[in-house]
C-alpha cells in the first residue's frame, strides 16, 4: 500500500478520529492495537493529536485543521442552490483549516449571511464540540459596530456543525495593505476600530486568540469588522 494513497490517508483519518473519542490514558493502548507496529502510521496520528491538543479557540485555525484537510481530501462541497436547514447556498466564499464558508440566503428572514461549515472532526470530538457551542454562544452576545455578528449555531443534516454570521462586503485588511500603502490617518483609524472591537470583547470575557489582517474586513464606507472571535 502506497503511503500517499487515498486508502492510507483514510486509515490515518479513522485512527485519528478513534483516538479523539478516547481518554488520554486510553489512547496509547488504542494506538498499540490499531497501528500494530506501523510506526509511520502511529507517528502521523500522534502528530495530529499533539496539534489538536495545542489548538485554542474553535475560531482559531489550529495546525491540526490543515492536516485534517489533507486527510479528508476533497470533501463533499455544497452546491449552489443546495439548502442547509433554512439556508440556501448562493456561492462559495472560501475554505481553510476551519472548514468551508459560503454566501447563503436565510430563507426565513430573507437576508444574506455567511455560513461556515466546520470540519467533520469537530463533531466527532465531544469536548471540542462543547467548546465550539460555548464560545459561539458567547460571541453571539457581543454587540459592537466593529464586531462581526454571530446569528446562529446549528448542525447540518449530515451532522456537521455550522455557524452563521453577518455577511460583510469588503476586503480584508491584508488585501487592503497589499493594494497600496495606507496613509497615516487611515492606519490610525483602522487601529482605533480594532482596539474598540477587542476592548468590547475583553469586557465580555472573550479573547480573540487569532487577530490578524485576514480576520479583519474593511467595508467600502471605511467601517471595519473583526471576524472569528
Amino acid at each position: 500500500m502506497s503511503k500517499v494513497s487515498a486508502q492510507y490517508w483514510q486509515q490515518v483519518k479513522d485512527v485519528f478520529e478513534g483516538a479523539l473519542q478516547r481518554r488520554d490514558a486510553e489512547r496509547s493502548e488504542f494506538l498499540d492495537q490499531v497501528c500494530a507496529g506501523d510506526l509511520e502510521l502511529r507517528r502521523e496520528v500522534e502528530s495530529l493529536l499533539k496539534s489538536h491538543e495545542a489548538a485554542g479557540s474553535f475560531m482559531e485555525v489550529p495546525a491540526v485543521a490543515s492536516a485534517a484537510e489533507s486527510l479528508v481530501g476533497e470533501q463533499n462541497k455544497l452546491r449552489v442552490g443546495q439548502v442547509v436547514n433554512h439556508y440556501e447556498i448562493l456561492a462559495p466564499i472560501g475554505e481553510g483549516g476551519m472548514g468551508e464558508v459560503y454566501l447563503a440566503k436565510d430563507t426565513v428572514l430573507g437576508r444574506r449571511v455567511a455560513l461556515k461549515l466546520l470540519p467533520e472532526y469537530v463533531s466527532k470530538d465531544p469536548d471540542r464540540l462543547r467548546r465550539f457551542k460555548q464560545e459561539a454562544r458567547t460571541a453571539s452576545a457581543l454587540s459592537h459596530p466593529n464586531v462581526c455578528v454571530v446569528h446562529e449555531i446549528g448542525q447540518s443534516d449530515d451532522g456537521r456543525p455550522f455557524i452563521t454570521m453577518e455577511y460583510i462586503e469588503g476586503v480584508t485588511l491584508r488585501q487592503r495593505m497589499q493594494d497600496r500603502p495606507m496613509k497615516l490617518n487611515e492606519a490610525i483609524d483602522v487601529a482605533i476600530q480594532i482596539a474598540d472591537a477587542l476592548t468590547a470583547a475583553h469586557e465580555a470575557g472573550i479573547v480573540h486568540r487569532d487577530i490578524k489582517p485576514e480576520n479583519i474586513i474593511i467595508r467600502r464606507d471605511g467601517y471595519l469588522k473583526v471576524l472569528d472571535f
